[in-house]
């Protein structure tokens, strides 16, 4: 029997039909092949013309190696050293993270991630070094974008990066964001990255904006993480006393003395204390707790110059802290009538002031520039009669 013969028409339709969709998918995978290979010679910008449609192609967007192919190529023109590449794809960075980021979305047997993540790592050191040169050149919040991108990147396989944190606290504190820095800080020691001066610079910054009580707080937080830190416990000490909590502190110094009994510097920190006790700013204190005080604070300051001879700090304080006590005296002869009685008691005024002047005398020698040595020196040397040094100090200071 002769078959009846189909309608041309028909036929050929059908065929162009058919050979249409395998021709729609040839030709994105083309573009995939051929953005690879333009990869491959150089030309980014070629291989970027070819690998967009490929990512928005039914076809072949939800291949993992498009968007490898994808993030490979961004990534060349983000890493490279053609600024003007760079100048025409300025979001180069950010499309290769996306890229990769979706490559192994679309990988879940994991057979690329090794080498996604390596891809990611690289991009992230690329990000963390842009926000630094950034930050060098004083653009912060260039920076501050960087960082974020590091930070961002590392999350993306499964890290964090605790320097684009830090360095993101110190571009936001070298921009004048006060609030960002100290939250920026803060999340540095949440994160685990509680070196000292991680807690040094979020309690100043604290401090700086009326918190002193926070300040404190994180400051006894550095100290127990860092219990042999000197900064830390001075800085400690140093609010305390701001706070006028002169308790804690003189517990703070002597806790620090203990971990470090050759440190001058903690000495006469303890002697300023005691100084302090003895000439409150507010209100008098007994003689008897006065002259206690004072004592103490003589004690520490001298222990301070023998664990340092050197140490110009406690030198010029015991000379206050005699010129302070010959105060009191000299206030307490006005009071006397009697001329027997305050001639005596001039005499031990006399006697404990120009106790000072061996002190000054080495305070001047440790810095011979300075100005407020010399005029104490000069008033000294009046009192005692010394012509000759009053004479040379006077020539000292251009007098």
């Amino acid at each position: 029997m002769i078959q009846p013969i189909p309608d041309m028409k028909q036929f050929l339709l059908a065929g162009i039909v058919a050979a249409a969709m395998p021709l729609g998918l040839h030709a994105q995978n083309s573009n995939v092949v051929s953005a690879f290979n333009y990869m491959g010679d150089g030309n980014y910008a070629k291989a970027v013309e070819y690998i967009e449609p490929a990512v928005t192609n039914e076809s072949t967007s939800g291949k993992e190696k498009t968007w490898r192919y994808r993030g490979a190529i961004y990534a060349h023109i983000a890493m490279g050293t053609d600024e003007a590449l760079k100048a025409q794809y300025p979001d180069a960075l950010n499309k290769a993270v996306e890229s990769y980021i979706k490559a192994n979305e679309l990988d879940p047997k994991g057979s690329y991630k090794e080498e996604n993540n390596l891809a990611l790592k690289n991009l992230q050191i690329t990000a963390l070094n842009g926000g630094n040169d950034a930050f060098n050149k004083k653009e912060y919040d260039k920076a501050i974008s960087g960082y974020a991108m590091s930070e961002r990147i590392a999350k993306a396989f499964g890290q964090v990066d605790s320097n684009a944190v830090f360095n993101s606290a110190l571009a936001y504190e070298s921009k004048g964001d006060t609030a960002m820095a100290i939250q920026r800080y803060a999340e540095c020691i949440k994160i685990g990255y509680d070196k000292p001066d991680v807690f040094r610079y979020l309690a100043s910054m604290q401090k700086k904006t009326g918190h002193l009580d926070d300040a404190i707080a994180t400051t006894r937080q550095g100290v127990a993480k860092h219990p042999d830190n000197k900064e830390l416990m001075l800085d400690l000490v140093a609010f305390l006393l701001e706070a006028n909590r002169t308790e804690e502190a003189e517990t703070s110094v002597n806790a620090a003395i203990a971990k470090d009994p050759n440190n001058p510097v903690l000495y006469s920190v303890l002697g300023s204390l005691y100084d302090g006790k003895a000439n409150p700013k507010e209100g008098k204190v007994a003689e008897a707790d006065m002259l206690k005080w004072y004592d103490l604070a003589e004690q520490a300051y001298k222990k301070s110059i023998e664990v340092d001879p050197k140490f110009f700090d406690s030198y010029y304080n015991i000379g206050v802290l005699y010129n302070n006590r010959a105060a009191y005296e000299y206030d307490k002869c006005n009071e006397i009538k009697d001329d027997a009685k305050y001639t005596a008691c001039k005499k031990k005024a006399d006697e404990i002031y120009l106790k000072t002047i061996p002190y000054f005398e080495k305070a001047h020698e440790l810095k011979p520039d300075d100005k407020a040595t010399m005029q104490q020196l000069k008033v000294l040397y009046a009192k005692s009669g010394d012509t000759a040094k009053y004479d040379a100090i006077k020539k000292a200071l251009g007098e």
